[in-house]
């Protein structure tokens, strides 16, 4: 009989504890995983790309780090980023699909034209540097500092508690 009643009792622990962290992972794995990896990428890329990730709860106790950044045309540049482009060329669109028939953009002053309008039929693009495994890097990294802060609050919760 005492028996039943202590494994009853540890298995409610169990399942509060279990409960209180299922809670809080999402506000942990912010903190310890996404803006300090907001911070890497910004440093590394830029803040746009920093901005294209975020924490998503994806299960019990579970989260996962994503990186979603999208272009003006909806295109997955942060696939771009993760594995690179080799180089190619680029062409406008065309009136006919919704385009313009030249490429145009503006600028930088000191560039290879003096700022203002810059105008072409098309661009050779040099390809862009890959980062492969960036992201994967970033959650692993810091994946320690995020297991470490669960077992910290919920030996904190549980002595508050009495389990």
């Amino acid at each position: 009989m005492s028996l039943n009643l202590t494994q009853q009792r540890l298995e409610s622990s169990v399942r509060r504890a279990e409960v209180f962290i299922d809670q809080n992972i999402s506000t942990w794995a912010t903190e310890e995983i996404l803006l300090p990896a907001q911070v890497d990428l910004a440093n590394s890329i830029n803040q746009r790309a920093a901005n294209g990730l975020s924490i998503e709860k994806s299960g019990w106790m579970k989260t996962n780090l994503v990186w979603d950044l999208r272009g003006e045309n909806d295109e997955p540049l942060h696939f771009y980023l993760e594995f690179g482009t080799d180089p190619h060329k680029i062409r406008p669109k065309g009136k006919e699909h919704g385009g313009a028939n030249v490429l145009h953009w503006k600028g930088a002053s000191g560039g290879f034209i003096l700022g203002g309008d810059h105008f072409a039929m098309e661009v050779n693009h040099p390809g862009s540097t890959k980062h492969k495994g960036l992201v994967q890097s970033i959650k692993d990294e810091r994946e320690p500092a995020l297991r470490a802060r669960v077992i910290k609050e919920t030996v904190n919760f549980m002595e508050l508690e009495k389990l």
